[in-house]
């Protein structure tokens, strides 16, 4: 499985005992929808991925998880993952609904708003303190747009547009105006 096939869900955050647990760290809007995978691929630098089996799945707290691999059975198998990202094929992601998206499948479209226009495009997808933010390239400055309704609205994959309803004053902000 080579990268372009798969797309990044999280990391190896550390190692949890003494039996080759580690605690992962989900990047995912519903985690519910990969507690049953039976494997997952790891990577890190440029390093080929290699898949690992999954034994167990366990919710610890929000977005960790205690996975334990086939084959890993102690705290130094365990601490030699740590870091690794985790991938998923893309070809297994569970379908959306039409015009919802996966972060990844956007970077760069066009970012078109209800009342201005096309603006720019998107440039990457982050965690917010509140919120996911889509960070959009605007007049040579990275702007932040909330990944949330009724701001966030559906992209056009013919298109390659991604919707949006701007609060007032948002690009003001950002313009120094």
């Amino acid at each position: 499985m080579h990268r372009s096939d798969c797309v990044e869900i999280g990391y190896v955050a550390k190692a949890h005992g003494l039996k080759g647990e580690v605690k992962i760290i989900l990047d995912v809007h519903d985690t519910q929808e990969y507690r049953d995978i039976p494997l997952i691929f790891l990577g890190k630098g440029d390093k080929p991925l290699k898949p690992y089996q999954i034994e167990s799945f366990h919710h610890h707290k929000q977005k960790e998880f205690l996975l334990a691999f086939v084959g890993v059975e102690t705290r130094e198998a365990s601490e030699d993952l740590v870091g690794h990202a985790l991938y998923f094929p893309i070809e297994e992601l569970p379908p959306l609904e039409d015009g919802h998206f996966y972060y990844f499948q956007v970077i760069g479209f066009d970012v078109v708003d209800k009342e201005r226009g096309k603006l720019g495009t998107v440039r990457d997808f982050a965690d917010g303190a509140a919120q996911d933010v889509l960070i959009m390239t605007y007049q040579g400055k990275d702007v932040l747009i909330p990944v949330v309704e009724p701001v966030m609205g559906l992209a056009d994959f013919e298109k390659k547009e991604v919707y949006v309803n701007l609060p007032d004053g948002l690009l003001e902000v950002y313009l120094g105006e």
